[in-house]
């Protein structure tokens, strides 16, 4: 993995964060306990599925035409009483309806970002962009975040810590990419890290395992995956944090009604939207991996990274003595 050692070391000094870098390792605990920051797609016993953060403008473009089409139903609705105007209803709600229809398929058929996939069965990391693979050997990630604070008269004090992680093409280990993790606005330097254990503990001890990062032997999944979707969907209505920040002295009463207000007329839109992206993130998931990624996902399938197949093709001459992970690596 010399293209991605010779690449982040070549960040660090061009940007001089030598010193500012917390580097992030497989072998090393980031944090005292795991916690759930990204959004993990799917979890299984062979691999993980993470939410790459690219497609998160998903479902807007649907939202908003679904939103349209739901107030106009509503404000057209009284005209129902006019004789002969419930072909012109039916026409223009059919039409507003169609072209959601029509925007919807387009966004979750539409070429997409596949999820990045971290794979216990072969210790290997996955991210596909159309039609470029990339990939990491666990055992050789580089991983690294900086927390930065930004003060402005709008917002106050802003954090944002970006959590990256290197990866390079694969048959072209000289193109290496810095793929963020999961999103860096509100983050903090303990949370990535916690984020980073939670990753670590399933790719160490996993695949299921407690709030404490314990090995535990029956699946917890689904409530985990229950807790962090409630906590973390985007059609909702946050009444009780804004009278939390009323309570607090940062929000007016004022503001609180107005903020419910806009939360309750953009309802519709984030719950199409949630819908949307949805269902384009699971057929990105099921659709566009490559066969090497697919069969090596399977309990059956070949054990060797796709490491091991470049070493093979004299990619990574400096490499050619490493011997093939173990095929029991699966806990």
């Amino acid at each position: 993995m010399q293209s991605i050692k010779t690449y982040f070391a070549n960040l660090s000094q061009r940007l001089g964060l030598a010193d500012e870098l917390v580097v992030l390792s497989p072998r090393r605990r980031a944090a005292r306990q795991p916690m759930q920051l990204g959004e993990v797609q799917e979890q299984t016993e062979l691999y993980l599925d993470l939410s790459s953060g690219a497609e998160e403008g998903k479902g807007i473009l649907t939202g908003i035409w679904g939103m349209l089409a739901v107030y106009s139903a509503i404000l057209m609705a009284p005209a129902l009483r006019l004789e002969g105007e419930l072909v012109k209803y039916l026409m223009v709600i059919g039409g507003a309806l169609g072209i959601t229809l029509a925007v919807f398929l387009l966004e979750v058929f539409w070429p997409s970002s596949s999820p990045i996939r971290f794979n216990r069965r072969t210790r290997e990391v996955y991210f596909q962009n159309k039609d470029k693979l990339y990939h990491v050997p666990w055992d050789e990630a580089v991983a690294w975040m900086q927390e930065s604070r930004t003060l402005t008269q709008y917002t106050g004090t802003m954090t944002e810590t970006p959590l990256e992680l290197l990866l390079q093409r694969y048959g072209h280990p000289e193109e290496v990419i810095a793929l963020r993790l999961n999103l860096p606005m509100g983050r903090t330097a303990e949370l990535q890290g916690m984020f980073w254990e939670y990753l670590r503990c399933y790719m160490e001890r996993g695949p299921w395992f407690d709030e404490q990062g314990h090995s535990i032997t029956t699946s917890n999944r689904k409530v985990v995956l229950t807790r962090y979707r409630k906590k973390h969907k985007t059609a909702k209505i946050h009444l009780q944090l804004n009278r939390d920040l009323v309570r607090e002295g940062i929000m007016s009463r004022g503001r609180l009604w107005a903020t419910t207000a806009f939360e309750v007329f953009m309802l519709p839109l984030f719950f199409i939207r949630d819908i949307t992206a949805n269902y384009a993130r699971q057929r990105a998931a099921a659709n566009q991996w490559h066969p090497l990624v697919k069969e090596r996902c399977r309990p059956d399938g070949p054990t060797t990274r796709l490491y091991d197949l470049e070493i093979a093709e004299g990619l990574h001459r400096e490499a050619s003595t490493d011997a093939p992970p173990d095929p029991n690596t699966v806990g």
